[in-house]
């Protein structure tokens, strides 16, 4: 993406103010500021992309795409903007979500005997079945985790339920 040879050609006041007037377009807000700029439609993408792969969260925000004089007005944009960014990730990453639900799931211990290359052993195994569907059909799953795959993937519903309330807590703000 060449970024740099277009949004070159923007001054630093019009490159925060069109980034601004992104945001309030996005959130349906009144416009920051009195004038709005006419943007020509390349510049805009970029701008869009730009806020789209920026993670506000993140340490070090990379900026390496744009020219230097507006690498310092985007950090500092995004340190001022953190919260807006984020809801802007949040809806963006909503409109492709699949479109399966979780309908359904089952769950069960079995204990395996033998290993894949017939040892004997004694391994508790879970097994999850998950029953996925949509408006035209639906499909299951089934997953067979032994302690430690039970494990992360316990880790990672807590990261997910985690991450969740983080975002409810944003959009009530």
């Amino acid at each position: 993406m060449d970024t740099t040879k277009n949004l070159s050609s923007l001054s630093e006041n019009n490159f925060i103010q069109l980034l601004r007037q992104i945001l309030d377009e996005y959130f349906h807000r009144l416009p920051s500021t009195k004038q709005t700029i006419k943007i020509d439609p390349q510049i805009r993408i970029q701008l869009e992309q730009l806020l789209r792969s920026t993670n506000p969260s993140a340490n070090k925000i990379i900026t390496n795409d744009l020219p230097e004089n507006l690498q310092k007005l985007y950090i500092n944009f995004v340190n001022d903007y953190r919260h807006d960014i984020e809801r802007y990730h949040i809806y963006q990453a909503s409109q492709y979500m699949d479109e399966y639900r979780l309908k359904n799931f089952d769950w069960s211990i079995r204990m395996a005997l033998h290993d894949e290359h017939l040892f004997k052993c004694r391994l508790p195994l879970v097994n999850l079945q998950l029953e996925l569907t949509n408006e035209k059909n639906s499909k299951d799953i089934l997953l067979e985790l032994d302690e430690q795959e039970l494990n992360k993937l316990i880790d990672e519903m807590m990261k997910i339920e985690q991450a969740m309330n983080n975002n409810n807590l944003l959009l009530s703000q």
